[in-house]
């Protein structure tokens, strides 16, 4: 059944007459009578019948003018769909983030891609480094935001910043007078970590194994905001990532490591950019701004006193 002459017979029983469907569809007269011979002869029945001066419709002419009215919005739903997957303003976007990165920067940026572009069906996730490349790698998500994956995904990895590790704790903590932390000083202090499959997890870790010690108590602890909470409650200090929206004015701060610098690079993850969609893909050109942005306002920028912070090692240099 050919399309445009299914066009064509809808437009002549919504507009009344042969004529007004010629000059909608822009048409020759002649063009839409030959379209109408031909479907009739496609469908072997006659879809009109005359009524004096008048061509009116025949029984099986109303049936499928019923029919062709639905199908036709179906199909111009279709291509509109269609048309707005090749626009990004639609189709579906499956991925995921670890935190704080999630909470703290592009939570923001999710928020106006989505104003932008409503007609996306958009599902983000908080999850771990690991999960979320493993994920990616199975076809489960489009992309990801997290830590280098293992190169056993054979995934691509784009970093986009790198976080800095310090320490969180209570203005009214002994160590909070100090401006900046050495390893050591976390020595016989509860120390609140995160998971153990949490890339940040395993970069405290190094930072405690560095002391040479192990005289501290550590609480693991599966969310920031639990960390967060539990020591604005009082117990113990964090291992966190340096994001000035973590700290809280006269109740917690966050202090750098002086003698060691504990980073982690944080980017898109993802397999094949060639089979993402085009919403997948403009989420993600959002998202790579945050290389040449001020949106990432971590800790160790906020604090003009970290300049001061140098190892004595560093100092020693710049006496030379």
């Amino acid at each position: 059944m050919d399309l445009r002459a299914l066009t064509t017979f809808e437009a002549i029983l919504r507009l009344g007459s042969f004529q007004k469907a010629a000059e909608e569809l822009q048409f020759a007269p002649s063009t839409v009578t030959l379209q109408i011979q031909r479907l009739e002869a496609d469908l072997g029945v006659s879809l009109f019948v005359r009524d004096g001066k008048r061509m009116v419709a025949s029984e099986a002419g109303r049936w499928l003018y019923q029919e062709a009215s639905g199908l036709l919005k179906k199909i111009g739903s279709m291509r509109q769909t269609i048309s707005d997957f090749g626009t990004g303003n639609g189709g579906a976007i499956r991925f995921a983030a670890i935190e704080p990165i999630a909470s703290q920067t592009i939570a923001t940026i999710v928020a106006d891609f989505c104003k932008l572009r409503p007609q996306v069906q958009l599902s983000m996730e908080i999850s771990g480094s690991k999960s979320i490349a493993e994920r990616v790698r199975s076809g489960e998500l489009d992309f990801g935001l997290c830590a280098s994956p293992s190169v056993n995904l054979m995934l691509e990895f784009e970093p986009l910043i790198e976080e800095k590790l310090g320490v969180l704790m209570r203005t009214d903590h002994p160590m909070a007078k100090k401006t900046c932390f050495e390893v050591n000083d976390l020595a016989g202090l509860t120390i609140l970590l995160k998971e153990q499959t949490c890339i940040y997890r395993e970069i405290s870790e190094k930072i405690l194994s560095q002391s040479g010690q192990n005289p501290f108590f550590g609480m693991e602890v599966g969310s920031f905001s639990v960390i967060r909470q539990m020591v604005k409650a009082g117990l113990g200090i964090g291992i966190i990532p340096m994001y000035k929206s973590l700290e809280l004015e006269n109740t917690l701060v966050i202090r750098p490591f002086v003698d060691i610098d504990p980073t982690v690079a944080i980017g898109l993850v993802y397999k094949d950019s060639n089979t993402l969609g085009r919403a997948s893909l403009l989420l993600m050109n959002a998202l790579r701004d945050l290389r040449t942005t001020e949106q990432l306002q971590q800790c160790s920028t906020s604090h003009p006193e970290n300049a001061k912070c140098a190892s004595p090692a560093a100092q020693s240099a710049d006496h030379a």
